[in-house]
């Protein structure tokens, strides 16, 4: 399966056309602040519109926006955001219902281009709508997809079960202390201590509970359950992150998603490091990673496939643990893409052949 990112790069910009009028927003907790430009970027809006996060705001938004289509007879509409907190949820839902085209720009992005126009590093929440609309007219944005309710609701339970755990580990750590400290106290000084540590333990235990049953109803997860070693939080966490892996066409997206593609840096005859990018999504980064590390020690194939880096390629350990990773993405786009369960014999002999 091919893929390059600058193919979809070439997509993204083409999908603009003249008869697009370009719309980006800065989000914030109760007023949003939007920007409207033509495909080459030219200021289509007498100011900019500041509408609260309300419905009411919504709809005020939507006028404003069929106003500047019919005065400037543009057909097509293109919104785009930054996905920061929680805040840009409620309109990319209420405009994707809608049927409008909406896309994501990362935050980072932003931050980088704020000085295009006015070479100045000033901050303002319409500068900040301007720029997200340049950016969005150049390609530099990633499609909004609304996830089903199983994978919105996995999504919250996941980030439930990560408040949940660092609780326990900050609980765990303060008994340590004290039991270093204070020992002869234990019985007095400990108790609701205690008592704190095995409520969060029943919490989560009631999570995976949850957890398990939620997975069920998602007809994917008996493909992913198929790798050894892929337990229920694994697949959870990547599915939280990720969404559903049907609307990946390559791994490579997946790894995209997670901010775990590469990055180099060279100019002339200087050729930097190569580092993962870390412009994704942390949590999925982090679970992919740790999911890798148990699929090495615990499946035969990518124990089997490690060896082979370390000892055969002279990779380091941690080399070949990010090549995994990124076979692990290959893997898991490519069963949910063929319907096929995992088949260690395909797996190794199509290394074999790629080595």
């Amino acid at each position: 399966m091919k893929f390059k990112q600058s193919d979809g790069q070439n997509q993204r910009i083409e999908r603009i056309t003249t008869s697009h009028l370009v719309v980006g927003i800065d989000m914030a907790k109760e007023t949003h602040v939007a920007q409207a430009t033509n495909f080459r970027g030219i200021v289509l809006s007498n100011r900019h519109l500041s509408f609260k996060n309300t419905h009411e705001g919504f709809e005020k938004l939507q006028r404003w926006l069929d106003a500047l289509q019919q005065k400037h007879r543009l057909k097509s509409l293109i919104i785009g955001m930054e996905p920061t907190g929680h805040y840009w949820t409620n309109l990319a839902n209420w405009l994707a219902q809608k049927g409008v085209n909406v896309v994501l720009v990362n935050p980072a992005t932003t931050k980088r281009n704020k000085e295009n126009r006015d070479n100045c590093p000033s901050k303002s929440d319409p500068k900040d709508a301007l720029v997200i609309a340049d950016v969005v007219s150049r390609g530099y944005y990633y499609d909004y997809t609304r996830q089903a309710t199983h994978f919105q609701r996995l999504r919250t339970i996941m980030s439930d079960r990560e408040f949940w755990v660092a609780n326990s580990v900050r609980l765990q750590n303060r008994i340590v202390r004290w039991l270093d400290i204070r020992f002869p106290e234990y019985a007095s000084v400990f108790k609701r201590l205690l008592e704190e540590y095995q409520r969060i333990a029943n919490i989560l235990e009631q999570i995976e509970k949850e957890l398990v049953t939620l997975l069920g109803d998602i007809p994917l997860v008996s493909q992913l359950r198929s790798v050894k070693g892929l337990g229920t939080i694994y697949i959870a966490a990547i599915l939280s992150g990720a969404g559903d892996l049907k609307q990946y066409a390559h791994g490579r997206q997946l790894l995209r998603k997670a901010g775990l593609n590469l990055a180099e840096s060279m100019s002339g005859k200087r050729k930097g490091e190569i580092v993962i990018s870390k412009r994704g999504d942390a949590k999925l980064r982090k679970y992919m990673y740790l999911a890798t590390l148990t699929l090495v020690g615990t499946n035969p194939v990518f124990r089997q496939l490690h060896e082979n880096n370390v000892q055969v390629k002279h990779m380091s350990k941690q080399q070949s643990v990010f090549k995994l990773l990124g076979k692990l993405a290959r893997i898991l786009i490519g069963m949910v893409q063929s319907g096929e369960k995992f088949t260690p014999e395909k797996t190794v002999h199509s290394y074999a052949q790629a080595a």
